[in-house]
């Protein structure tokens, strides 16, 4: 009977002390929100990067602003690109909005007609509010063979990667450059991971 016990014991401790890892990630995420709306951005910065690099995807949305603009880290449009890609891969959507913009005006990378619609499809599937308008723009300078190609990668990837969430609500920040996206009441994602 007590070999029976033990790996339940074992198995609600793990189970405990996952549970208690992101409790203490949620924390550790909205102070170093705080600390970056205060203006304290080196603390922001040593909370929220060993979130981004353990695979936080609002984190790393988060350290992906911070490149972009300069603050708490050096202004690094490539590296900024990095982060929000990893976000988006993720599923966040405003990440995906955010690589479509790199990739449509060649921030940081070589300007891409054809990634900029692939990453505003994924964006708009999930919600985005801006995603369509600057999808439909990219969508023009694209040719026919290329878009259908690339919806169709589009819609394989949500196929595979059904989970998208979003920041709707006060959960990031955002770059000084692009305006804070406008969520509609109705908001067809699930609840965002912690």
């Amino acid at each position: 009977m007590i070999h029976r016990i033990l790996p339940l014991k074992a198995a609600a401790a793990c189970a405990a002390l996952f549970l208690a890892c992101q409790a203490a990630q949620a924390g550790d995420y909205e102070k170093g929100l705080q600390a970056y709306k205060g203006g304290k951005y080196q603390e922001a910065v040593s909370l929220l990067k060993p979130l981004a690099q353990e695979g936080h995807p609002y984190a790393q949305f988060a350290v992906g602003v911070m490149y972009d603009d300069g603050r708490g880290l050096p202004q690094n449009y490539g590296h900024a690109l990095i982060w929000y890609t990893r976000a988006a891969k993720a599923g966040l959507v405003d990440a995906q909005y955010m690589v479509g913009r790199f990739f449509g005006r060649g921030r940081g990378v070589k300007q891409n007609p054809a990634r900029a619609f692939f990453w505003f499809n994924l964006a708009g599937a999930g919600g985005h509010p801006y995603a369509p308008r600057l999808r439909d723009q990219q969508r023009s300078q694209v040719s026919r063979s290329q878009r259908d190609r690339i919806e169709d990668e589009a819609v394989s990837w949500l196929s595979t990667h059904p989970a998208q969430f979003s920041c709707k609500g006060k959960r990031c920040i955002f770059p000084s450059w692009t305006a804070r996206p406008t969520w509609t009441i109705f908001d067809p994602l699930p609840a965002a991971p912690p």
